[in-house]
C-alpha cells in the first residue's frame, strides 16, 4: 500500500513537474526563434537599404560621366571634373566617401581630394574583393582624419561609364561620334572601380534596439522560468510537507488510541497484578529451595513484572511529560549513560568508543529523560552485535545552533523496508520486543524540539542520529479563551 502511495506521488510531481515547465520551455524555445528571425530580418532591412543606397550613388556617378562625356562633344572626360563630380555627390547622408580606383587599388578619384593617389587597397587586396560588373559589398572599418576608427559598408564593382548605342536623330550621331573619339579611354575605364562607403550608425542603431528588446524579452522570460521553478519548488515541498503533516497525524492518532488503552490497562490490570506478584513471592517463599514450584513462582513473578514494565511503557509514551530542563554538559550526559551499560557491554567483549568534545557549548534539556533514551539505542544495539563488536557515541556541534548526537553499532543492521517502520508504536523484529522502545526515544527527542533518524552503516550495523537545539524554546501558554 505505501509503495502504491509512493507511485502515485512520483507520477504526480512528475506530471506537476511537466504541467509547469512544458509550457515555459515551448514559449521559450518560441521567443528565442522569434528573436533569432527578428534580429536576422532587421539587419536584412538595413543591409538591402544601403545598398540600394550605394546603387543609386554609382548609377548616378556612372550617368553623370555620360553626361559629361555627352557635353563633351566627344572630348575625354576629364580627371578634375570627374573628381568634382565626385566630391559633390559625396555630401550625401551617411556617405563617408566615394573612390574610383584602378585595378591595382591606387586611387584615382576621391570625395577628399587628399586621398588621390595613395592606395585604398593592397593589389592582394583588391584580388580577393573580385570585383565584377555586378554590385558587392562587405563590412570594413574606415579611419578618418582624427584616426578615429568606425564600421564601415563598403559597396563595389566595375565602373562603366555606358555610351548609348541607340538614340534619335542628331544626338545618336553625336554620340556615336563620342564614342569613336574616346575609344581608348572607354577600354581603360573599363578596368576602373568605383567604391560607395556609409556609415552604419542606422544598421548598428536597429541591432542594439533589436539586441535590447530581445534582452528584455529573454530577461521576462527567465523571470518566468525562475518563477515557475520556484512554483514547482514549492509545491514539492507542500506536498512533502502534506505528507509528513499526514503521517504525524496518523502516528498522533495511534499515540492516542493507545493512550486510551493503556489507561484503561493501567487501572484494570495493575490491582490485579500486584495481587498476582504478591501470591507469587508468597509461594516462591514457601517452596523448597530449588524446586520445581519455587522456579515456577519466580516465572510468575518475572512475568508480572515484565506486564507492569509494558504498562509503564505505554503510561510514558502518551502522557503528558514536563520537562524539568537544566543547563548541562552534553559530555557528562552521555559518560553517565555509557556508565550504565558498561558492565553490560564488557561481559560481551563490546568496545565502547566515545571521545569528549570540549568544545561542545552547554545545552538546555532533560538530561534525565536523555539518559534513558540513549540507554534504549544502546541496549538495542548490544542486543544487535550480540557480542565482539563496537558500539560507538559520538557528538558535534551543527551550525552553531544545536547538537548530533550519534550512535552506531556493528550490528546486523535493519532491512531497507524496515527503515520507515522502526519508531512505529508496537514494530519490533525482537521476540520478546514490546515494540515500544524505539517510540519512546522518538517521543523523548521531539519533546526537546529535536529529530531523529535512523540508517544502515557500512560495512555493518546501524546509525541513529538525534538533532536536539541547543536553546529549548518555551511554548506558549494558551489563552484563557482557548482553555
Amino acid at each position: 500500500m505505501a509503495t502504491e502511495m509512493k507511485k502515485k506521488s512520483g507520477i504526480s510531481s512528475a506530471l506537476l513537474a511537466w504541467i509547469v515547465i512544458g509550457p515555459v520551455v515551448i514559449v521559450l524555445g518560441i521567443i528565442i526563434t522569434l528573436a533569432v528571425k527578428d534580429l536576422q530580418s532587421g539587419r536584412a532591412i538595413e543591409i538591402q537599404t544601403l545598398r540600394d543606397k550605394s546603387a543609386v550613388l554609382i548609377r548616378a556617378f556612372e550617368s553623370g560621366t555620360r553626361t559629361g562625356m555627352g557635353m563633351g562633344m566627344g572630348m575625354r572626360w576629364r580627371q578634375d571634373q570627374r573628381q568634382i563630380l565626385l566630391e559633390e555627390m559625396a555630401y550625401q547622408p551617411g556617405v563617408l566617401y566615394i573612390a574610383m580606383t584602378d585595378p591595382s587599388g591606387r586611387i584615382l578619384a576621391h570625395s577628399d581630394p587628399m586621398r588621390v593617389g595613395s592606395q585604398l587597397y593592397s593589389k592582394q587586396q583588391m584580388d580577393a574583393l573580385q570585383a565584377t560588373g555586378v554590385e558587392q559589398w562587405h563590412m570594413t572599418s574606415f579611419v578618418d582624419q582624427q584616426h578615429n576608427s568606425q564600421n564601415t559598408f563598403e559597396a563595389y564593382r566595375f565602373f562603366k561609364p555606358l555610351k548609348r548605342a541607340n538614340g534619335h536623330g542628331s544626338h545618336m550621331m553625336n554620340m556615336h561620334r563620342a564614342a569613336e573619339t574616346d575609344a581608348k579611354g572607354s577600354e581603360s575605364d573599363e578596368q576602373l572601380l568605383i567604391f560607395v562607403a556609409f556609415d552604419t550608425q542606422a544598421l548598428d542603431a536597429a541591432q542594439a534596439k533589436d539586441i535590447r528588446n530581445t534582452s528584455i524579452l529573454l530577461t521576462i522570460l527567465l523571470l518566468l522560468v525562475l518563477s515557475s521553478l520556484l512554483t514547482l519548488f514549492w509545491a514539492r515541498r507542500y506536498q512533502r510537507s502534506s505528507r509528513q503533516l499526514q503521517d504525524e497525524i496518523r502516528r498522533k492518532e495511534k499515540l492516542a488510541a493507545i493512550g486510551d488503552l493503556a489507561a484503561g490497562l493501567a487501572h484494570e490490570i495493575r490491582n490485579p497484578l500486584s495481587s498476582i506478584k504478591g501470591f507469587a513471592k508468597y509461594f516462591e517463599g514457601r517452596s523448597l529451595p530449588g524446586s520445581e514450584e519455587q522456579e515456577l513462582a519466580k516465572v510468575m513473578a518475572k512475568e508480572v513484572e515484565r506486564l507492569n514494565r509494558v504498562i509503564s511503557e505505554l503510561l510514558a509514551l502518551v502522557r503528558p511529560v514536563d520537562l524539568h530542563i537544566q543547563q548541562v554538559d552534553i559530555n557528562e550526559v552521555l559518560e553517565h549513560s555509557l556508565h550504565l551499560i558498561r558492565q553490560d557491554a564488557e561481559s560481551k567483549n563490546i568496545t565502547i568508543r566515545y571521545c569528549r568534545n570540549q568544545a561542545l557549548p552547554l545545552a538546555e534539556l532533560d538530561p534525565d529523560r536523555l539518559t534513558q533514551a540513549l540507554l534504549n539505542l544502546y541496549l538495542n544495539a548490544i542486543q544487535a552485535i550480540g557480542s565482539d563488536g563496537l558500539l560507538e557515541v559520538s557528538v558535534v556541534l551543527v551550525g552553531g545552533e544545536g547538537l548530533r548526537i550519534s550512535v552506531t553499532d556493528s550490528g546486523k543492521g535493519i532491512k531497507p523496508d524496515d527503515l520507515a517502520k522502526i519508531f512505529n508504536p508496537y514494530f519490533t523484529t525482537k521476540a520478546a520486543g514490546t515494540g515500544l522502545g524505539l517510540t519512546i526515544v522518538q517521543k523523548v527527542i521531539e519533546e526537546h524540539q529535536g529529530s531523529i533518524s535512523v540508517s544502515n552503516h557500512a560495512p555493518s550495523g546501524c546509525r541513529f542520529e538525534m538533532t536536539i537545539p541547543l536553546i529549548h524554546k518555551k511554548r506558549e501558554a494558551p489563552e484563557d479563551g482557548d482553555a
